[in-house]
């Protein structure tokens, strides 16, 4: 089973509203302001029908742990943003500040070529922040 860890920065959390955006979530060319509240980029590349994992450690902007006592977590890989079906479904884990998201490789092993996933957390008041997101490419496996 391959095992990845992701630090993830998370600044609200634990607040009713979003923080006032760092100077690099702001950025301004030609008189525009562009303020980004994007997801952390990461793309995957896994083999078909094989088990994987990884782990998403949530900190606030200060540095300490951040509270996932009351969160819930969904992550889900489709074939595009837009499609009704979901492909595959992460197994989700909270274990202090850290998410862990398993794939079993049952799940996966008709999957073949481009899929989009994300993974999203609602906090105990009910505030959804898309923590990650990205292209996940899967390769055929031989040995089945």
């Amino acid at each position: 089973m391959v095992d990845q860890k992701v630090a993830v920065l998370v600044p609200h959390l634990q607040r009713n509203i979003r923080p006032a955006p760092t100077p690099t979530d702001v950025e301004t060319a030609g008189g525009v302001t562009t303020v980004s509240e994007l997801p952390l980029p990461v793309n995957l590349d896994l083999y078909s029908g094989d088990d994987f994992s990884m782990q998403l450690t949530l900190t606030n902007p200060d540095g300490t742990i951040a509270d996932l006592s009351n969160a819930t977590v969904m992550s889900e890989i489709r074939t595009t943003a837009a499609a009704p079906a979901i492909a595959a479904t992460f197994t989700p884990d909270i274990t202090g500040n850290v998410i862990s998201l398993t794939l079993a490789g049952s799940d996966t092993q008709e999957l073949v070529g481009k899929f989009v996933w994300d993974c999203q957390i609602t906090s105990g008041s009910q505030l959804v922040t898309t923590l990650v997101a990205g292209k996940v490419t899967f390769t055929q496996d031989v040995t089945r």
